[in-house]
């Protein structure tokens, strides 16, 4: 080590600049250290930094040395040639450096006398452990051992903060053993490893199996038992810590804080209440309990004083909002408060009550907001006004049957003598409007209209008259423009009336109001277009400067909703001009946060949707910015636990911090959300311009196809995935078949590599439907041979570990130790995971319909797992394995017969499940499909297993029930099918005829029905009296009301429709009039205005 020794001294004179105030001595330092240091000698530099965390005589030094040292050794190696390597500085210096630099720092975990630099020290520790192999330290958890039991609080704190980073090093050890070990730490004496301990105790519970976590619940009660003394020392730096640390495990492992709920909810509501403390340790506390009612509804509901204690310390906290003359005189509507209590306040009780319902929340809050109503304070007015908005969601279902009375007690409000109390009722009946849709618009409009409407005249107070405004944009999105109709010349003659505002923020909500509206009225928002139209002209073209940059992009986005409301026709005089400006401006964005960016974006997209193909000399304007959002990269930063973010990273900038290991991490949501804006906009532009599309295709599927693993957005990898086919489409609408394949058969392998490992059950079922609707558009044998075998392999490894999980599930429930929580988690699971194997089924259908008999014998290596799902109880997973038979059937034919012998029985089977029609009428389909297409084969089954079944299913009484319907026109459609192509087969072919006929009509089922009614034709031209019996008058009658309900409810080709409309006519001709008139009086009268409005008649 002497050598590092002597390196160390030249590198601490380096660090002094580092840390140098004056940007220029910073920055040379900064190029010295990468060139010199990290690119020529970086086992000379990590070995240096070690020895100068351990030993540099000053304790700054020393921590600053150790957050170098991590910083550095897990960066990119220098050596590195792309971003995908993963070489680090670390991973390319020889292993006695790494020896050399784990004997420092131990050394440090012995020595270190400053706590600062301790931490820094155990961060970098934790750190270097991480990212070794197992086992390659095998020192260090004997130190931490040794640490844990020391004399000195430092050390034993000092074991505890790494065993938080590296809670697997204790994966060795017995339950019990570390149940001990940590019960012990909480009594410490010393407050910081008490602290220390809790942390890595989390840490260790969120790191075990979670079966294996209910054996640590003993272990709770004793962590809470840190949070007390903490309180009484005021020391509320570390309480914040200690609560946020619970927030966690109250999140993943709810039920493990059961037995201590109580004394819990009487902690922190006694913390929540207590005035004296910072808003932070208010609100963490009262988050531990927010998350808990989350997580653990049904736990929290049992417990009487949850709601009790909680309600009435969040609508506490909503009574803190104060007056301030800034409210009144601000020129913008930016948040600025966010973190105060009475808006932490409101998002909890939101919160509560959507997880809690009204059932157990709303006595409580009603218990309160009815006598703050009634307070000489503006505030406790102003509570309750802004509680009855918070709750609306979650209460919906009891609010809603009380709705006129709430209204009518929140109404007068509107009239109150503070400016903040007319503000808050404002924002209720906005927040109403939407939680309460069409209820509220239908029913009480004229109640609630007529004192928004008048709020939006108080003009000495903008901030209420924009409120107002707002909340008729909540009212006016969600109502039947019937019901606005009447109020559009008074609402429009006082939106004019607020863009002659001088505070800006009024006039954008003007404007964002008039969009809303003009959406709403759609054709009859005509009658105001040519006044307001030039008026957003003029701003666009005059309002120019940097402050107006918002009012621009609003009057973009009410353009383009009034255009869409008008129509292309009235709006054609104003396009050019309106498109010249909209490039204009375009041409003028080039700050990162010009809010017109995003909405030039989506005016474009609209205007895209009004002019159709006319917009596609326009595209080029539109792609390449929005190309460049597509492309866009997320930005983070890790900064120390103890740096302050706000200071370079600001929250209004589209920061996020979490804090994770000792430091924090920092993602730009902004950016992820612009990036997944243009990719939903793809979507857009390429339905709406098919080929005009084209030129853009091939670029932009090299963006897509990549984002299917963008871990970072959610949104971005489902909205790449929706977009991918309707740009394949676009392709296959220009003609180029090459081009078509080309760009698929460098997008298929990708697609079935996520779907062979994706975990998150949400974007694979959204990926099994895109790439079944893009094998789908590029169309038949579109994959080799080794593509259908992986795409095999990826339906074979998703629906297995869907059947585990089914099965785990049984065994959870038949063990009945289930509560509440647990049932609806399972039920929510069991949803999802139903949609997705329905995507699956989708996506084979797919491979099916394109590659037909070729896929056969891929499938033998599906069978086992389809089998899986038939044999079991549940009616849904037997269904989606005689789906995937039935599509077996129907696209390969005869070839699918060698498979039959495992599906038949089943089958027949199937039709027999009176309680669940769904598994019914895939069977039935089933059977209509072999008759259809599988050829001699099936024959026996269908005459002597399945027929008998399918004529007393759709003779049965209630066949035509809503659950039932579909199963019977299925089993209908069977019938005729088994007639059409096995008729020589059957005994009894003319009564069987006659069966048929009667169980008509079907006109659910869109794609059963116009093989059905084709066959009908077809009988009635060659055979009519094997149905009508010789005109038999009661045939007839039933006739004419077959083809009547099949013309006025389905949808059918011309041929067909004009076939049926000559049998119908013909049919009619038999009747004299008294006949026919009470023939249409037994016809239902929808029936027949459909007929009349289609033209039939």
């Amino acid at each position: 080590m002497s050598s590092f020794a002597q390196t160390a001294s030249l590198l601490q004179t380096l660090m002094g600049n580092l840390m140098s105030s004056d940007n220029a001595v910073r920055t040379q330092a900064e190029a010295s250290l990468n060139n010199e240091w990290v690119a020529a000698q970086p086992q000379t530099l990590l070995g240096s930094l070690a020895f100068l965390a351990h030993q540099a005589p000053d304790a700054q030094a020393r921590a600053f040395a150790s957050v170098l040292l991590r910083r550095i050794a897990f960066q990119s190696s220098p050596t590195a040639e792309t971003k995908e390597d993963e070489h680090t500085v670390w991973s390319i210096v020889p292993a006695e450096v790494h020896q050399a630099v784990k004997a420092e720092l131990l050394g440090a975990l012995k020595d270190e006398t400053d706590r600062g630099a301790r931490h820094k020290a155990c961060d970098t520790i934790a750190e270097i452990n991480n990212n070794e192999g197992e086992n390659e330290w095998p020192d260090l958890l004997p130190a931490l051992y040794t640490c844990a039991q020391d004399g000195n609080p430092l050390l034993r704190e000092s074991a505890y903060r790494v065993f938080s980073s590296c809670a697997y090093l204790l994966s060795s050890q017995s339950v019990d053993a570390v149940n001990t070990a940590f019960i012990g730490a909480f009594q410490d004496s010393d407050a910081g490893v008490r602290l220390a301990a809790l942390q890595a105790a989390v840490a260790y519970i969120l790191s075990v199996d979670e079966k294996q976590r209910p054996a640590l619940a003993a272990m709770v009660p004793q962590m809470l038992s840190v949070l007390e003394p903490l309180l009484q020392d005021k020391d509320e730096s570390s309480l914040v810590d200690a609560l946020s640390a619970l927030i966690e495990p109250a999140e993943e492992s709810p039920k493990l804080f059961r037995s201590v709920l109580g004394s819990l909810i009487t902690f922190v509501t006694t913390i929540g209440k207590n005035e004296e403390l910072e808003n932070a340790t208010r609100q963490t506390a009262i988050e531990l309990l927010a998350t808990l009612a989350e997580s653990a509804p049904g736990m929290c509901r049992k417990n009487a004083q949850f709601c009790q204690s909680l309600v009435p310390v969040c609508m506490q906290m909503m009574s803190t909002v104060e007056d301030d003359e800034e409210w009144y005189t601000t020129d913008t509507l930016e948040d600025s408060d966010n973190d105060e209590n009475h808006v932490f306040g409101e998002q909890t009780l939101d919160r509560l009550a959507i997880a809690l319902g009204g059932k157990q929340l709303l006595p409580i809050a009603f218990n309160y907001i009815p006598q703050m109503l009634g307070s000489q304070e503006w505030n406790q007015r102003h509570a309750a006004l802004m509680a009855i908005s918070s709750i609306g969601e979650g209460c919906y279902k009891i609010m809603r049957a009380e709705l006129q009375k709430i209204l009518e007690l929140i109404i007068p409000y509107f009239k109150d003598p503070h400016a903040r109390v007319r503000y808050a009722v404002c924002n209720c009946i906005g927040q109403m409007s939407t939680d309460f849709a069409p209820t509220l618009q239908e029913q009480h409009h004229q109640l609630v209209l007529s004192s928004l409407i008048p709020a939006m005249d108080e003009a000495a107070t903008p901030r209420v008259q924009t409120h107002a405004a707002a909340a008729m944009v909540n009212f006016a999105e969600e109502a039947n423009k019937r019901v606005l109709d009447p109020y559009l010349d008074t609402l429009f003659e006082r939106l004019l009336a607020m863009l002659n505002s001088p505070k800006r923020y009024v006039q954008e909500q003007a404007i964002t109001t008039i969009a809303t509206i003009a959406d709403n009225a759609q054709e009859k928002f005509k009658k105001y277009y040519g006044t307001i139209m030039p008026m957003l002209l003029n701003v666009l073209a005059q309002a120019t400067d940097k402050e107006h940059r918002l009012l621009r992009g609003k009057a973009m986005e009410c353009a383009t909703f009034i255009a869409l409301a008008v129509g292309k026709e009235v709006f054609a005089a104003d396009a050019p001009r309106f498109v010249e400006l909209l490039t204009a401006t375009q041409q003028s964005v080039t700050d990162f946060d010009d809010p017109q960016a995003s909405y030039l974006q989506a005016a474009w997209a609209r205007l895209c949707k009004l002019m159709g193909a006319d917009f596609a000399p326009i595209l080029p304007v539109v792609m390449s910015p929005l190309i460049a959002s597509a492309k866009l990269q997320p930005d983070f930063a890790i900064l120390e636990a103890d740096e302050d973010p706000e200071s370079n990273y600001s929250a209004e900038d589209g920061w996020e911090f979490a804090s994770i290991g000792g430091q924090q991490i920092g993602i730009k949501t902004s950016t992820l959300e612009e990036k997944c804006t243009a990719v939903e906009l793809i979507i857009s532009y390429a339905k709406e311009l098919g080929v005009g599309f084209v030129p853009y295709a091939a670029e932009v599927l090299e963006i897509l196809v990549p984002l299917f693993k963008f871990y970072f957005h959610e949104g971005v990898r489902t909205a790449a995935a929706a977009a991918v086919p309707p740009v394949l489409a676009s392709v296959k609408l220009s003609g180029d078949v090459n081009a078509l394949r080309q760009a698929w058969s460098q997008i298929c392998d990708k697609y079935i590599s996520v779907l062979a490992s994706e975990e998150d059950d949400t974007f694979t079922l959204q990926l099994f439907n895109s790439f079944a609707e893009a094998l789908e558009t590029v169309g038949e044998q579109s994959m080799t041979g080794e593509q259908l075998q992986a795409f095999t392999n990826a339906c074979v490894q998703q629906m297995t570990k869907y059947h585990q999980r089914m099965k785990e599930r049984e065994e959870a429930r038949a063990a009945q130790e289930l509560d509440e929580d647990d049932e609806e988690q399972l039920a929510e699971e069991e949803m999802l995971e139903g949609l997705t194997v329905d995507e699956v089924a989708k996506a084979v259908h797919a491979v099916l319909k394109t590659h037909g008999v070729a896929y056969v014998p891929l499938f033998q290596a599906m069978l086992p797992v389809v089998l899986k799902y038939l044999n079991e109880k549940d009616p849904a997973a037997r269904q989606w394995a005689i789906c995937v038979f039935d599509d077996l059937v129907e696209f390969a034919g005869p070839a699918s017969s060698q498979f039959a012998g495992d599906f038949l029985q089943p089958i027949a089977g199937a039709l027999r499940e009176s309680s669940a029609p769904d598994l019914r009428q895939a069977a039935a389909y089933g059977v209509g499909v072999m008759a259809q297409f599988g050829g001699d084969a099936y024959a026996d089954f269908l005459i002597s297993a399945a027929l008998p079944v399918l004529v007393e299913n759709v003779g049965q009484a209630g066949a035509r029930e809503v659950e039932n319907v579909f199963a019977t026109e299925n089993a209908v459609s069977a019938i005729a099918k088994i007639l059409r192509f096995h008729s020589s087969k059957v005994g009894d072919a003319q009564g069987l005829l006659q069966t048929w006929f009667n169980a008509l009509p079907i006109s659910n089922d869109e794609e059963e029905a116009p093989a059905t009614y084709e066959y009908l034709v077809q009988v009635i031209n060659e055979q009519p009296d094997a149905l009508l019996r010789g005109n038999d008058p009661a045939a007839l009658k039933h006739l004419v009301k077959v083809i009547v309900e099949a013309l006025a409810i389905c949808s059918f080709s011309d041929e067909l429709t004009k076939a049926l409309v000559d049998i119908m006519q013909k049919t009619l001709g038999a009747f004299d009039n008294a006949a026919k008139a009470a023939l249409w009086a037994e016809i239902p009268l929808e029936q027949q205005q459909a007929l009349h409005s289609k033209g039939y008649f």
